[in-house]
């Protein structure tokens, strides 16, 4: 009935990094510690190193803070400060990757699920911890009409949102959804039945895919993204966007 024809869905990604803007200053020689102001800034009390730095040969790599009056860890019920250069300098910047940026589904059997996936991947570097969230720009839309796969509602018991994911395992429930799975995903997934739609942009918030509010080195995360139409569907080629903000957290 159904040989006939061809869905093809093909969802894009890009990604876009949050960073922080960090002011230099640069000083004289003979510059020394006091109170720096101007229209935009003010900073009390500021320390200039004498030597602080990273230096290296052929047989050592050091890391070092010189002229500092307060460098070091401090700890208090409630807080922690990391003072110096020591807690600047990071061998590891802030990193975000997607493993597969243009994903096709090929044809699609009506009443039949089909699944395709991707990993996303972060280092955080100096940064506390991170939140990426995603959005897309619209529903799967069919190219060359108005025609859109609908995003997925879930089983219909257990609706989900786009910040509750629930149980999607009903084959009589059409639609475009995803799940995370890793141990940085956020727990609304709580295992790969699990899914929700994504927000729409203009619409909806971005909603958090994954998290971590410590410092981290290559966590990464698997998202499954589902489809599953019905017979009714108009037959041709689907295509919507999706976008991963990746944010460092201070």
């Amino acid at each position: 009935m159904f040989t006939n024809k061809i869905y093809q869905i093909k969802p894009k990604f890009c990604k876009h990094l949050i960073l922080l803007s960090i002011l230099s200053l640069f000083f004289a020689k003979d510059a020394f510690a006091d109170n720096l102001t101007s229209p935009s800034y003010d900073i009390k009390m500021g320390t200039i190193n004498i030597t602080g730095g990273s230096k290296s040969s052929a047989s050592y790599t050091l890391n070092d803070t010189v002229g500092q009056t307060a460098q070091g860890e401090f700890n208090s019920a409630g807080f922690t400060v990391k003072a110096g250069f020591q807690y600047v300098l990071d061998p590891n910047p802030f990193s975000f990757t997607i493993s597969d940026i243009d994903l096709d589904y090929g044809s699609l059997v009506p009443g039949t699920p089909s699944t395709l996936t991707n990993i996303l991947t972060i280092t955080t570097g100096g940064a506390y911890g991170y939140t990426v969230k995603a959005i897309e720009d619209h529903s799967l839309k069919l190219i060359s009409d108005t025609d859109t796969i609908p995003d997925t509602s879930c089983d219909l018991a257990t609706p989900c949102t786009v910040s509750d994911a629930t149980p999607w395992t009903d084959n009589g429930r059409y639609g475009f959804g995803y799940n995370a799975n890793g141990t940085d995903a956020d727990p609304e997934f709580v295992n790969n039945t699990y899914y929700r739609p994504f927000p729409i942009q203009g619409t909806d918030q971005p909603a958090t895919v994954m998290t971590k509010n410590i410092p981290t080195a290559n966590s990464s995360v698997t998202v499954t993204y589902k489809v599953n139409i019905s017979g009714s569907q108009a037959a041709g080629t689907y295509q919507n966007g999706i976008q991963y903000l990746a944010i460092p957290s201070f």
